[in-house]
């Protein structure tokens, strides 16, 4: 079985999608991180094709979904989250399992506020992460500086100590495919993502997928995340040594074999 590839138009947007074609009346929605799309599921997605459905798409302006009219993107959580949700409308999905890592591990947490979902998965995902400096925002989309080279170090950074040099590779290749403004309306969101006061509110199960090694978005802030969510009866914590802010890519064999129980146990 392969991934295959088709397009929707939602509120006039072309968005692509990508599905492993999977089995099972659940289907699971993966949202990928800041500036990149949704091949970052390749791996994942293949390893569970026997046992789930799974779509992960490119949000506007990300890989190769159309852009907003005027060339715009998305740059705040709550336009985001619609985003998501008229996708899944579109796709006739009902009450989707949604996984998301970094800024999408973000938004799951606001998803489980806002809208009936049957359960989230965040990795390397927080409740508030005020975490980019201002003047790196305003440098994204700059006539003088290319995102793409000024943020091959600092992704580079982020990646764990185990990460094999193939897996690498493509993450580093995928920074070198992303689009200043584009990346500009991700981490400004990103930066400006706070629901800490809305934690209380999540009661779908949760599982949190976590490598350690990630500078960015650390264990710390995970686990200061997870003790907010008090009014959800399935709360599974997944720390990963030695792997970072691209868990996904770094390792989808853990993710996978994760997600898988996080899968079972909430049927």
């Amino acid at each position: 079985m392969s991934i295959s590839g088709f397009y929707i138009t939602v509120r006039g947007i072309k968005i692509y999608c990508e599905t492993n074609g999977g089995p099972g009346d659940d289907t699971i929605i993966c949202l990928h991180t800041a500036g990149r799309e949704n091949r970052q599921y390749h791996e994942v997605m293949e390893l569970l094709q026997d046992k789930y459905r799974m779509i992960a798409f490119d949000m506007p302006a990300h890989g190769k979904s159309w852009p907003l009219p005027g060339n715009n993107v998305v740059n705040n959580y709550v336009d985001y989250g619609k985003w998501v949700w008229d996708v899944i409308a579109e796709l006739k999905v009902e009450n989707p399992v949604i996984i998301g890592c970094s800024m999408g591990g973000n938004i799951v947490y606001h998803m489980a506020i806002e809208y009936p979902v049957k359960g989230i998965v965040s990795m390397q995902g927080a409740d508030y992460t005020p975490t980019v400096n201002e003047n790196i925002l305003e440098l994204l989309n700059h006539p003088y500086v290319s995102c793409q080279h000024s943020h091959l170090e600092f992704s580079e950074c982020l990646i764990g100590k185990k990460t094999t040099q193939e897996r690498r590779d493509f993450i580093l290749w995928g920074v070198m495919c992303e689009i200043g403004k584009t990346k500009q309306g991700d981490l400004t969101q990103y930066n400006g993502f706070d629901v800490r006061e809305k934690m209380c509110e999540i009661t779908c199960p949760v599982m949190v997928i976590h490598g350690l090694d990630d500078k960015i978005a650390t264990g710390e802030m995970a686990e200061a995340t997870i003790a907010r969510i008090t009014n959800s009866k399935t709360v599974l914590y997944r720390p990963i040594e030695d792997y970072g802010h691209f868990i996904a890519v770094e390792n989808p064999e853990a993710v996978a074999a994760y997600l898988d129980e996080f899968m079972r146990a909430i049927q």
